[in-house]
């Protein structure tokens, strides 16, 4: 099998192959060729290849053009035909940004268009497109390993996005105390879990992780977490010397996953969580 596309790669070529060689299980090892963006797919066979971003004299896959003339991404296409829809929903971020960054030119610019050039500046040279320009300079006129580091990259976004898509069902099973201000986490599988729980507006989280045991707040929050109402929870205890109270105020905490405390804690960590729940009351 064979998929064929536009030499000089951009973000929506690399990830249309990526698409198709993912979501189309016959196409999962299909070799790669690269033409000029005007090639006009004459020998193009279409009963063992597909061409994607890229037209192919009419045969290429390519994104849908709305009235005003705007062409959007054939990532999304792509994505909207083939893949499952629990995928379409892991990928929706990285879709929505190929498509800005197709049809626009600028996703940073389309979508965050308040935000100062500086600040637009710094994200368009750190974001997904200037990691492909990034490839593409360490491995210039070869498209091929391109796509394959790309590709990786991909892959694990993909398995980030399903594990968001989990961690809202993990977030489902947290202990929320009265007020909806604090959540009790117990051994967290989903690194998104307290994202999803502060996006439905939890300001601080006590977490239980084996022996670990911390409370940690939101990012838009101000009391400190080694608050002395809790610092004299884990005082009674005899443990204050045990436990780490970061700077800025947003962690205190016995063990962490960077660092597993090794014996369980003495402090209860529903005590804890009302104490904590008392400061935002």
């Amino acid at each position: 099998m064979e998929i064929h596309t536009h030499q000089n790669v951009d973000l929506d070529a690399v990830a249309s192959v990526w698409a198709i060689q993912t979501f189309a299980e016959a196409y999962s090892d299909a070799a790669i060729y690269f033409h000029p963006a005007n090639w006009d797919g004459a020998s193009l066979n279409e009963d063992i290849a597909v061409a994607v971003d890229i037209e192919a004299g009419g045969k290429g896959v390519k994104g849908k053009k709305d009235k005003d003339g705007t062409v959007h991404s054939c990532f999304a296409t792509i994505i909207s035909k083939l893949a499952s829809k629990e995928d379409q929903q892991a990928l929706a971020p990285l879709v929505d940004f190929i498509d800005a960054q197709d049809a626009h030119g600028s996703a940073v610019k389309f979508l965050a268009p308040e935000v100062n050039n500086e600040a637009q500046q710094i994200l368009s040279l750190t974001g997904i497109n200037a990691v492909l320009r990034s490839f593409q300079a360490i491995y210039p006129g070869d498209d091929k390993t391109v796509i394959d580091c790309m590709s990786e990259i991909f892959d694990g976004m993909l398995k980030a996005g399903r594990s968001r898509l989990m961690a809202k069902v993990e977030a489902a099973q947290a202990e929320i105390l009265p007020g909806n201000n604090v959540a009790i986490l117990r051994n967290m599988r989903y690194f998104a879990t307290p994202y999803v729980l502060f996006e439905q507006g939890i300001k601080a989280i006590v977490y239980v992780d084996g022996h670990s045991l911390g409370v940690f707040r939101e990012g838009s929050q101000t009391e400190r977490m080694d608050h002395p109402k809790l610092r004299a929870i884990v005082e009674q205890q005899g443990e204050l010397e045990e436990w780490f109270a970061h700077s800025s105020g947003f962690l205190f905490s016995r063990g962490t996953r960077k660092a597993p405390a090794t014996s369980p804690s003495k402090v209860n960590p529903f005590l804890l969580a009302q104490t904590a729940n008392s400061l935002f009351s």
